[in-house]
């Protein structure tokens, strides 16, 4: 009976120092894909959709420094082709860029995808901005081909914060907040 509440008091202590030690974001909700809408006739589609969780808590302290903080979009097409890999008929990258000015308060959001700038006085309606693309236009290449399925992979990834001269030494925290989703996958046609 000894050996057995020896051995439950052990265990405990070792699986209750285990999650101690890991870090907060293994609990914390992954960042993803959303709310996909894909409209437009095959050969000229606009693709809207939302990432959720893509902020933490040290994410926002470093915006509201005033670091400049940068999303990147990936969009593939790929059509499916029998007995062969699939081919990517098209591809899309672009970022939204937030940083704050603690002198006027407001948040500055560049749009890539329109070529457009925001600004905004509420740290909220900016987020909803960075993670919100609207109608975006994704257009095939001469090797689509109409009939065929065809299939949207979309990710977002946090860009690592590049800090002047040696800071990013000092500043090891900006890795905890990295992010990037998985691969979300969208049919569009057959």
């Amino acid at each position: 009976m000894k050996c057995w509440v020896r051995y439950k008091w052990v265990t405990g202590g070792i699986v209750s120092l285990f999650l101690l030690c890991l870090p907060i974001q293994a609990f914390s909700q992954k960042a993803s894909i959303q709310e996909v809408q894909v409209k437009g006739i095959p050969g000229n589609w606009k693709i809207s959709f939302s990432v959720d969780h893509c902020f933490t808590e040290k994410m926002e302290e470093a915006i509201q420094t005033g670091m400049p903080t940068a999303f990147t979009f990936y969009l593939h097409l790929y059509q499916v082709r029998n007995w062969w890999k699939d081919q990517k008929v098209a591809s899309l990258q672009f970022q939204h860029t937030i940083q704050y000015s603690p002198i006027r308060g407001e948040y500055q959001v560049i749009l890539g995808e329109r070529g457009a700038t925001k600004v905004t006085q509420s740290f909220e309606e900016a987020k909803r901005w960075m993670a919100k693309v609207e109608d975006t236009e994704i257009k095939p290449s001469s090797d689509f081909k109409p009939g065929l399925l065809t299939y949207l992979r979309i990710k977002a990834e946090l860009d690592p914060v590049k800090l002047p001269l040696h800071l990013e030494y000092l500043f090891f925290f900006v890795s905890l907040w990295n992010f990037q989703t998985e691969w979300h996958i969208e049919t569009i046609s057959p």
